[in-house]
C-alpha cells in the first residue's frame, strides 16, 4: 500500500461518523448542468453549488486540459445516505469551492449507468475493503480510480479533498500508478477465466451445503446484519426442494421468510417490501421500496407456495404485487423504479408509528389489538417509534389473543386498512419516476408468474401492458433502450435489459400460449448475443462498447441477478421451447465461462446455479415444454375430485404416441404418480393412421388431449407426475422423453 492511500484510509477510519448539515438547500441558486438530464437523481443536485457534469467525455476532456483530478459521485434518487452527504457536503459552499477550484465533478445514476456502477463499485472494495452508496471516486482524466470510500461526512471528505490536492501537485506520479494498480486489479477481476466445471445434480447438492452452512438458524437469511433478502439464493434453493426433494433447502427457505414477513423490512400497512434489514431480526429496514424487490420477492413467494401451501405466501405476494399497481405503475403500463426511504428529511418517517399515533387512529378495541400484533411501545424500535412486525408467528399471535386465526387474519386485515388511510395523509417519500427495462423485465414476470399461480387476471392484464409499453417505447431498429422518463427513451440498453425483458417475454408466452412472446423473446436473445458476446471466454460483457476504462462484466449476483445468469436462464428456456439449436449451443458456451465461478462461490451464483440445472435436467413446476416444444405438458389437481389432469397440446404436423401406439418399437405415453403405485390414468382415444416413415397404422394423440387419474385422498401439499412420451411428425420420430410435473394439490 502506498504512503497516499495509508494517508487517505486513516482518514476515512479516524473521521466522524456524525455531522450536523451545512449550507442551503439550493433557493435562488442557478442550476448547473445536471438540470437537463433525464434522472430524478441528477436532478436532486441541480441546484448544488458543485459544478458537477453528468459522465461523457465532455468532463474528462476538460480534466485533461486542466490537469485537474477527476471527483465521482454515484447513487441514485431514493438512496438516504446520499441524501445525507448532499445535504452536508455537496450544498456546503465551502466544499463546492474546493471541488470547483481543484476537481472535476462527475454524478451517475447507477439505475443508468449499471457499467460504470459496477466497474467503480469494484475499485471501491478493492481499496476500501467494503462498498455502498453513495460511491466516491477519485479518477485520472483516463477515467482509471486511485482512491475510492463511500459515504464520507463533512469534516472527513475536507480532509481527503485536500490530501488528494496535495498528492495530485506534489506526487503525481504516486497517484497515477495507483491507478494504474486498482484499473489493472479490475480488469483482472472482469476478464478472469475460471476453469468450467461439471455441475452434476452432486455438484448442486454441494453448493446447497455450502449455502446452508450460512443461514441464520434463528431468523432465516444469511448474514447477521445488515441482512438482505438474497432472492436469487432463496430461488436456487426453492428449485433444488422441487427438484431433488431437498428437504433442508425448502425448510431454509420457509425459515427466511417467515422471517421477512414478520419483520419489518415486510411493509405490514402498505404491502410490498424495504431493501434491506439493518438487524438480524429483519426488524428495522432501510426504508427504501425498490422495484425490484418487489419483483423478486413475488417470485420467491409465490414458488414458496406453490411447494407449501402456505396461504400467508400467496397473501404476501399478492400484497406486494397490489402496491406496485397501486404506487408504482404508470398511467401507460410502465412500472417505477423506487420510493425514498426518507421524507421531511428523515429516514423511514412515512413508515413508523406510536402507541399515541395507533391510538388516534383506530378504535380503543382494535387499538389496543394492534399494539399488541405489531409490536408497537412506547420506547419503539427505531429512534423512540415503532416500525410495525410480528414479534411473534400468526399462529401464536392468535393463541395469545385468544382469536382464531382466520378472525385474527379478518381484524389484521381491516387495521391495515384504516392504519393505510391515515399513513396516506403524511408527507410522502419521493419516487423515481424512471423506468429501467430490466426491471422492468422482472415485474412482468412475477406479474405473469402470479397470474398462473394465482388465478388473478388483473395480474395478466399488468403484464401484457407493461410488456406493450416496452415494445413500443423502449424497443426499435436500434435495439432496447436502458430507461424512460418524462415521455423519452434514452441510453442504449445493457445486456441485462436485453436478458431481463426476453425472460419476461417467455413467461408472456407461457402464460397466454401467444407465440409473439416468443418471436420477440428469441429475437433479444439473437441481438444480445450479437451485441454483448465475448467469442473468446463465452460470456457476455454489460454494454456493447466500453464508456470506462475496461468494458465491465458481471458474472455473479448483487441486489439483482447477474445478467450472465439471466441470459443462461433465457437460453436453457428457449433450447425447451424452439426447435433452434443455437439456443442450447449459446447456454452451454456461457454455462462453461460461468461454472467455475458458480461452483467456488455459489453463495453470490445462486441465478447462475438454477439456470444451469433448468439447461442441463429441465424446468420445475406444472406446466412444461417438451420435444423441443413441440409439446406442452400442464398439470392441474382438482381437491374437491382429487383428479388430476394432465392436457397436452402439440404444434401442428406433431404428435404422439398413444397409450398402446400398436407398434412394441415405439414409445407409448405414459402418465404416472410418484408414490402412488396403484393409480389408474384415462387416456383419450387414439386416432389410428399410417405415417410417412412407415408403412403401418399407428395409433397416436394430436392437437390437445387430457390423461386423467383419480388420486386417493393424502395429506401431500404436491405431486409428482411423471410423464413419458415420444413425439414424432410424418418424417422422424424424436427421443423419449421423461418429465416430473410438480403439481401443488392446493388452490391458490
Amino acid at each position: 500500500m502506498t504512503r497516499f492511500l495509508a494517508t487517505l484510509l486513516v482518514l476515512i477510519v479516524a473521521g466522524p461518523q456524525i455531522a450536523a448539515a451545512a449550507g442551503g438547500d439550493g433557493e435562488g441558486r442557478k442550476a448547473n448542468r445536471l438540470i437537463d438530464e433525464a434522472s430524478p437523481y441528477l436532478r436532486q443536485h441541480a441546484y448544488n453549488p458543485i459544478d458537477w457534469y453528468p459522465w461523457g467525455e465532455a468532463a474528462f476532456e476538460k480534466a485533461r486540459q486542466e490537469n485537474k483530478p477527476v471527483f465521482l459521485s454515484v447513487g441514485y434518487s431514493t438512496c438516504h445516505w446520499c441524501h445525507v452527504m448532499a445535504r452536508e457536503s455537496f450544498e456546503n459552499e465551502a466544499i463546492a469551492k474546493v471541488l470547483n477550484d481543484n476537481f472535476i465533478s462527475i454524478k451517475v445514476d447507477r439505475e443508468r449507468r449499471p457499467n460504470v456502477d459496477e466497474t467503480y463499485m469494484l475499485a471501491t472494495e478493492i481499496i476500501n475493503q467494503r462498498g455502498g452508496w453513495p460511491n466516491s471516486v477519485f479518477l485520472t482524466a483516463d477515467r482509471k480510480p486511485f482512491f475510492a470510500g463511500t459515504y464520507f461526512p463533512p469534516e472527513s471528505f475536507k480532509e481527503i479533498l485536500a490530501t488528494v490536492i496535495k498528492y495530485w501537485t506534489e506526487e503525481n506520479d504516486t497517484l497515477r500508478a495507483d491507478a494504474d494498480r486498482v484499473a489493472n486489479a479490475i480488469q483482472t477481476v472482469m476478464t478472469r477465466r475460471v476453469e468450467a466445471q461439471e455441475l452434476t445434480p452432486e455438484a448442486l447438492k454441494a453448493a446447497v451445503s455450502s449455502i446452508l452452512e450460512d443461514l441464520d438458524a434463528f431468523y432465516g437469511g444469511f448474514t447477521t446484519a445488515p441482512k438482505f433478502p438474497n432472492e436469487a439464493v432463496l430461488l436456487f434453493l426453492l428449485h433444488m426442494a422441487e427438484t431433488d426433494g431437498n428437504v433442508g433447502a425448502l425448510n431454509a427457505v420457509a425459515l427466511t421468510l417467515d422471517g421477512i414477513l414478520n419483520g419489518g423490512i415486510h411493509d405490514h400497512v402498505g404491502g410490498g417490501f424495504h431493501r434491506y434489514a439493518v438487524d438480524a431480526q429483519w426488524r428495522v429496514p432501510h426504508f427504501e421500496k425498490m422495484l425490484y424487490n418487489q419483483a423478486l420477492l413475488v417470485q420467491v413467494l409465490v414458488r414458496a407456495h406453490r411447494l407449501t401451501g402456505a396461504p400467508r405466501y400467496a397473501a404476501a405476494a399478492r400484497r406486494a404485487l397490489d402496491y406496485v399497481l397501486a404506487d408504482l405503475t404508470d398511467a401507460s403500463g410502465g412500472f417505477y423504479s423506487a420510493r425514498d426511504a426518507e421524507s421531511e428529511g428523515k429516514e423511514g418517517t412515512f413508515y413508523v408509528w406510536t402507541p399515541e399515533s395507533v391510538r388516534a387512529a383506530l378504535a380503543p378495541d382494535d387499538a389496543k389489538l394492534a399494539e399488541q400484533v405489531f409490536g408497537v411501545s412506547e420506547d419503539g424500535n427505531f429512534e423512540g417509534r415503532t416500525v410495525l412486525h410480528f414479534p411473534e408467528d400468526p399462529e401464536d399471535l392468535a393463541a395469545g389473543t385468544g382469536l382464531a386465526l382466520p378472525v385474527l387474519n379478518d381484524r389484521i386485515a381491516a387495521i391495515r386498512t384504516r392504519l393505510a388511510s391515515v399513513r396516506a395523509k403524511r408527507a410522502m417519500p419521493h419516487r423515481d419516476e424512471k423506468v429501467v427495462t430490466a426491471w422492468n423485465g422482472m415485474m412482468i414476470a412475477a406479474f405473469a408468474e402470479a397470474a398462473a399461480a394465482l388465478g388473478e387476471p388483473r395480474y395478466q392484464t399488468a403484464a401484457l401492458k407493461a410488456a406493450g409499453f416496452l415494445w413500443e417505447n423502449l424497443y426499435d431498429e436500434s435495439g432496447l433502450k436502458r430507461a424512460y422518463f418524462e415521455g423519452k427513451a434514452a441510453l442504449a440498453g445493457q445486456q441485462e435489459d436485453y436478458a431481463y425483458t426476453a425472460v419476461a417475454f417467455l413467461a408472456l408466452y407461457d402464460l397466454t400460449h401467444d407465440k409473439l412472446w416468443l418471436t420477440r423473446a428469441e429475437r433479444l436473445g439473437e441481438e444480445m448475443a450479437g451485441k454483448f458476446r465475448d467469442a473468446e471466454a463465452g460470456d457476455y460483457f454489460m454494454t456493447a462498447s466500453t464508456d470506462t476504462f475496461s468494458r465491465a462484466k458481471s458474472r455473479t449476483d448483487g441486489a439483482i441477478p447477474s445478467g450472465n445468469a439471466m441470459a443462461l436462464d433465457l437460453f436453457a428456456r428457449l433450447a425447451r421451447r424452439t426447435r433452434n439449436p443455437e439456443n442450447r449451443i449459446k447456454g452451454e458456451a456461457l454455462l462453461a465461462a460461468l461454472s467455475g465461478v458458480s461452483v467456488q462461490s455459489p453463495m453470490a451464483s445462486g441465478y447462475a446455479l438454477k439456470a444451469a440445472d433448468t439447461l442441463l435436467r429441465g424446468e420445475t413446476g406444472p406446466d412444461r415444454f417438451l420435444a423441443k416444444g413441440v409439446v406442452r405438458a400442464e398439470a392441474r389437481f382438482d381437491r374437491a375430485s382429487r383428479q388430476l389432469t394432465v392436457t397436452l397440446a402439440m404444434a401442428e404436423g406433431w404428435h404422439v404416441n398413444a397409450d398402446k401406439p400398436l407398434e412394441d418399437f415405439f414409445i407409448p405415453t405414459e402418465l404416472s404418480v410418484d408414490g402412488m403405485d396403484t393409480v389408474k390414468t384415462a387416456y383419450p382415444k387414439a386416432l389410428t393412421r399410417k405415417l410417412g416413415f412407415h408403412d403401418k397404422e399407428l395409433a397416436l394423440y394430436e392437437g390437445t388431449v387430457e390423461l386423467t387419474a383419480t388420486l386417493p385422498a393424502t395429506s401431500a401439499k404436491r405431486l409428482k407426475a411423471r410423464l413419458r412420451l415420444q413425439a414424432c411428425s410424418d418424417k422422424i420420430c424424436l427421443e423419449p422423453e421423461t418429465a416430473v410435473l410438480t403439481v401443488p394439490m392446493h388452490g391458490p
